[in-house]
């Protein structure tokens, strides 16, 4: 019993021992000097992103939280022509988009700009006022996009009676002619054509659609009842580059989920319907339908020969 409780004894003292040469080790400089010490978790550099009311440089003090970073060098995505030569089929369609359909109420609101958003056509409209890109005649048998069917901005201000203000370039003596927000005729564009064709690239195997143009359609009221007039047509590629820099609100239940109006198109994202298609005769469906019912079935007979052709070309 002795033996044992020397043996105890012995024990508890080399452990005791151990804890103060291993206390008296670690407080030594010496350890901390040690290049085999491992080393001390640093302070983070990082910082996260922070919210800045004001612009100290404009002075523009921000009403809402940022709902995406800057967008003017954001760049449509870019799509390869296709040669002729590897055009296996395709089809010319035309389109009208009608504003009034919820789906499409993107493209109408907001009615005054705001919150960076303002409606397609007066963003269509504010391009063309700045000189950004160009409209064409509207022709219900052809559209030819050259500077002979190139329409004056002046002369549509004139010819639908749109209010605006004249403004001389002090350095080029240039007249500008400056239509107030308040003054521009979005709330009488409710829809809008456009064309757009169907084909199937060979080379790439592909079946796919490219939107062509767009005809804005303004709606005025006359002693003869409401007139609508097509105003011009705007190549779709010509629209693009601003169109990417634009944001829409897709969503009511979420503020922040918003896309371009490049994207909006791109994915479809829009309701519309089939009035016409390239024919022989060059005639819309309510030139040869009488009723309201077999211009719906023509609507149909295309989305199935679109919808068949591109079955067909695979098998399963």
């Amino acid at each position: 019993m002795k033996t044992i409780s020397r043996y105890i004894f012995v024990l508890m003292m080399l452990s005791f021992g151990s804890s103060v040469y291993a206390q008296d080790y670690y407080d030594d400089e010496e350890y901390y000097d040690s290049e085999e010490t491992v080393a001390t978790p640093q302070k983070s550099t990082y910082t996260a992103p922070t919210y800045e009311a004001v612009d100290y440089e404009t002075g523009k003090i921000e009403s809402n939280l940022p709902t995406s970073g800057p967008k003017e060098d954001l760049e449509p995505i870019e799509f390869l022509n296709p040669r002729a030569d590897d055009i296996f089929w395709q089809k010319v369609v035309y389109r009208m988009i009608d504003l009034r359909e919820k789906i499409n109420f993107p493209l109408y609101y907001p009615e005054d700009a705001s919150d960076g958003r303002e409606s397609l056509f007066a963003f269509i409209f504010n391009l063309m006022q700045d000189g950004k890109i160009s409209g064409y005649e509207y022709d219900d048998a052809r559209e030819v996009f050259c500077d002979a069917t190139k329409v004056s901005f002046k002369d549509i201000l004139k010819k639908y009676e749109i209010l605006y203000s004249i403004e001389v370039d002090p350095v080029t003596n240039d007249t500008i002619y400056h239509v107030a927000e308040s003054d521009i005729p979005n709330r009488e564009v409710m829809k809008f054509y456009l064309k757009e064709v169907w084909y199937f690239d060979k080379h790439s195997s592909i079946f796919t659609v490219k939107t062509l143009a767009i005809c804005p359609i303004l709606s005025q009221e006359t002693e003869t009842g409401l007139m609508k007039y097509p105003l011009f047509w705007v190549p779709f590629d010509m629209l693009r580059p601003y169109f990417a820099q634009q944001e829409v609100l897709l969503s009511e239940k979420n503020n922040g989920m918003r896309l371009s109006l490049d994207d909006l198109f791109i994915k479809r994202r829009y309701g519309s319907y089939i009035y016409k298609t390239s024919n022989v005769q060059n005639r819309n469906f309510l030139e040869y339908c009488t009723t309201s019912e077999e211009a719906k079935k023509e609507q149909d007979l295309v989305k199935t020969t679109l919808l068949n052709f591109e079955q067909d070309l695979w098998e399963y």
